[in-house]
C-alpha cells in the first residue's frame, strides 16, 4: 500500500507546483517563497520550474499507480537532487540555507526510494 500511495501523495504536490507555475507563475514563486525574474530569465524560470514539477510529479504519480519501481526512483531522485544543489548553492554561492526546502526533498526522495526497494522486493 505505501509503494503505491506514498509516492502519488508526494507527487501530488509536486504536479499542481509545474501546473502553477504554466498558468499562474507568480503564486507558484509565492508558494515557495521565491520571486519572480524578469525577461529572458522570467521565461527559463517558468520554463524549467514547470518541466521540473510537472516531470517529477507525474513520474511519482504514475510509477505509484502503475507499481512501477523505476519510475518512482526517476522522480524520487530528480527531487532529491536538488537538495545537495541547494546545500552547495548557499555554502560556495552565498545563498541562503533554506532547511525546510531541503528536508521536504530529502522526505520525497525517501519515500520514492522505499516505495521503490518495496516494490523490488516484492518481486
Amino acid at each position: 500500500m505505501f509503494a503505491k500511495y506514498g509516492p502519488v501523495l508526494v507527487g501530488i504536490p509536486l504536479f499542481i507546483l509545474g501546473v502553477l507555475w504554466t498558468f499562474s507563475p507568480s503564486m507558484a514563486a509565492e508558494a515557495l517563497t521565491s520571486e519572480l525574474l524578469t525577461g529572458a530569465a522570467l521565461t527559463t524560470q517558468i520554463g524549467d520550474s514547470a518541466a521540473f514539477f510537472l516531470g517529477s510529479g507525474v513520474l511519482l504519480i504514475a510509477g505509484g499507480l502503475r507499481q512501477n519501481a523505476t519510475l518512482i526512483l526517476t522522480g524520487g531522485c530528480l527531487v532529491g537532487l536538488v537538495a545537495p544543489a541547494r546545500i552547495i548553492a548557499a555554502l560556495v554561492h552565498g545563498g541562503d540555507m533554506t532547511l525546510e526546502p531541503i528536508i521536504v526533498e530529502l522526505v520525497t526522495f525517501s519515500v520514492a526510494y522505499f516505495a521503490a526497494k518495496q516494490l523490488s522486493n516484492a518481486r
